[in-house]
């Protein structure tokens, strides 16, 4: 109790000195995420911006590329922040392409929409069809199977009480007459299980990872699909790990039945929210028995370590943590490969500081112990705000193109030039390419190919704003796009209503790699913090473990929280688990590939007995462990 009052004091008493620095001015705390389920009905006196437009003139004449409108929409969100595949190529050259279209400036009806365009450019469906009947239906991800037949995934809402994932099939390719199959529910309980992703493996199997609303709860479903009978025919369900926000991706390799999934999972779980987000990942080798006790911590962020103070610069150590973003993706050589957005995170001081700072980053199996910078919008110092859980840069996806094997990765970036903010004080958002030629190992400063400006003080309807971008995975010469083309900058929808419904046309935007600079690439940029302290007071480069450890936990005694560190010489598959006195598993606190360095873990013993429990260690075939004693 004593140290936990020092602490607070020094706080207290650096407080003013933090405040009033240029590294704090921006500090504030994160609110709750602008959750859609479909069930939000819009306010009655909510800004609305009938057509026709002026915004149209304003399409800037630097556009990379062609751009063909294939529907519309009075619904602006097509996710919540992770945006997933929303356009794919098939082996014919037809581009496909879903999303929600609102009917109505209040969206009461809302549905999912699907059209495609030709291999000589066409548009198949004016306007695009209907993919589903129920009340409501929206948040939808799309694969495509061999022939072309197009297998949208979203969630909707029919008459029972929560909206379920669901999976429609197009009967025949190109034709656009879909047949639904909501997924069972787990364990016959009626759970809101939805913003679904969908893959598809090589051999025909479907996979699906929902997560439930009002939990963090995520559920992997399978099944496949007969052409011959024309049934979509689910098999099997399991719970995974938890999420800690909207981010569960998913992915299956084009050339084996290695699926994965990633998605964001509180960084430290002993300091609950305000320690912010890793990124978690899983792959399974065949595809067959997903294992998901197998994740691994992709981040491995380092926790704050309150001993530095007044030191925050070393009591916080990484100042980084995962965003409500991933993309995972397997290229031509069966490498899994993911990209994520993070933030600035300051834990001591609250969480997040800088109002719209962020990077996109490259992480590989090929190399693990690498994060490469794919894209850097890092001004602490610009206080224009993105808008509700929006940063600079966010919502990266990857794409290759197997004639090359280049990796491309788009993502959608915000104008925050003061002199192009919409009347209601919005930024843009622009759609930004990067390409790197090694593998991931280096990436290209990106490529702005949408180049749209919004005129400062603009209106809705003279706003030009590029929204929710997703890129189709095949690179064939071409990056093909979808996106939102927003008439007035800022999140027109509940319950954010940050700028004025607009109906809005629904993009299909094709651009050449030709268009895509290779030059010059990014500077690099360390990910985690470089130097720790020593007793001289000299901040030293970081040496490397040269033995394997487990130490003493610390408090100890401790109630009800404690931190357990570990040390590694190589990349190694660690497990780490705490047991009480009869054996029993009572906690897992790390399972999966640690890199080579020290690791601490939290671990909240708030529901288990006052007693004395035991902390193993496992890696590369070795065990440690140590006793503690929980004292409430």
């Amino acid at each position: 109790m004593a140290k936990r009052l020092s602490l607070i004091l020094i706080l207290i008493l650096l407080a003013p000195a933090l405040l009033c620095s240029a590294n704090w001015n921006l500090l504030r705390k994160l609110t709750p995420p602008p959750v859609m389920t479909g069930l939000e009905d819009m306010p009655a006196n909510v800004r609305i911006a009938y057509p026709p437009y002026k915004g149209t003139p304003l399409l800037s004449t630097d556009l990379i590329g062609d751009t063909v409108t294939v529907g519309d929409t009075w619904w602006e969100t097509q996710h919540n922040s992770q945006i997933g595949r929303m356009i794919v190529v098939d082996d014919s050259g037809y581009v496909h392409i879903v999303w929600t279209k609102g009917y109505e400036n209040g969206s009461t009806t809302r549905h999912v929409y699907y059209n495609y365009i030709t291999p000589q450019g066409n548009i198949g469906i004016l306007g695009g069809i209907v993919v589903d009947a129920a009340q409501r239906a929206g948040f939808t991800t799309l694969v495509v199977d061999d022939e072309g037949r197009a297998f949208p995934a979203f969630h909707q809402i029919t008459s029972t009480s929560n909206p379920h994932t669901a999976v429609a099939y197009d009967l025949f390719p190109h034709i656009g007459a879909f047949t639904i199959m909501e997924l069972p529910w787990l364990n016959g309980e009626d759970r809101p299980l939805i913003w679904p992703r969908i893959a598809r493996k090589p051999n025909g199997e479907m996979l699906i990872l929902s997560r439930e609303n009002g939990s963090s709860a995520q559920t992997w479903s399978w099944g496949t699909y007969d052409p011959i009978g024309f049934t979509l025919t689910f098999t099997d369900q399991i719970e995974t790990e938890p999420s800690s926000s909207i981010s569960n991706e998913v992915a299956a390799s084009r050339i084996s039945n290695r699926v994965g999934a990633a998605y964001t999972a509180t960084a430290f779980p002993g300091l609950g929210y305000s320690s912010g987000s890793d990124i978690h990942a899983m792959v399974d080798d065949d595809g067959l028995d997903l294992n998901f006790d197998n994740w691994w911590n992709v981040t491995n962020f380092l926790p704050p370590d309150s001993s530095f103070l007044p030191d925050t610069l070393l009591a916080d150590a990484d100042t980084l943590r995962a965003w409500a973003d991933c993309n995972v993706f397997f290229d031509r050589n069966d490498v899994c490969h993911i990209t994520f957005t993070t933030i600035s995170w300051f834990t001591l001081e609250g969480g997040l500081s800088y109002y719209n700072a962020s990077c996109i980053w490259h992480w590989s199996e090929a190399y693990p112990n690498e994060y490469q910078m794919v894209a850097r919008a890092w001004e602490p110092e610009n206080t224009v705000q993105c808008g509700n859980w929006n940063f600079r840069c966010q919502r990266p996806l990857l794409g290759e193109d197997p004639e090359t094997g280049y990796l491309y990765c788009m993502y959608q970036q915000y104008d925050v030039d003061t002199s192009h903010i919409s009347a209601g004080g919005y930024p843009s958002g622009e759609v930004y390419i990067s390409v790197s030629m090694d593998g991931g190992l280096s990436w290209a400063v990106g490529t702005n190919v949408t180049n749209t400006i919004t005129p400062g003080g603009a209106l809705a309807g003279e706003c030009a704003s590029e929204f929710y971008p997703s890129m189709a995975e095949k690179v064939d010469g071409y990056c093909h796009l979808t996106y939102v083309f927003d008439y007035d900058a800022g999140q027109g929808d509940p319950p954010s209503l940050e700028g004025s419904i607009t109906l809005n046309p629904i993009k299909y935007h094709k651009v050449p790699v030709e268009g895509i600079a290779q030059t010059p690439l990014m500077d690099p940029y360390p990910f985690h913090v470089e130097h720790v302290y020593n007793p001289t007071g000299v901040r030293t480069e970081t040496p490397l473990p040269k033995s394997f450890g487990l130490e003493q936990n610390a408090p100890n005694p401790f109630n009800p929280t404690t931190t357990i560190r570990f040390s590694l010489e190589n990349l190694s598959e660690v497990a780490l688990a705490v047991y009480n006195l009869r054996g029993e598993k009572v906690a897992t606190l790390a399972h999966g590939a640690y890199s080579a360095g020290t690791h601490t873990i939290g671990f909240n013993g708030s529901g288990l007995a006052s007693g004395i429990y035991i902390y193993r260690l496992e890696a590369a075939g070795r065990t440690l462990e140590r006793k503690m004693v929980l004292l409430k």
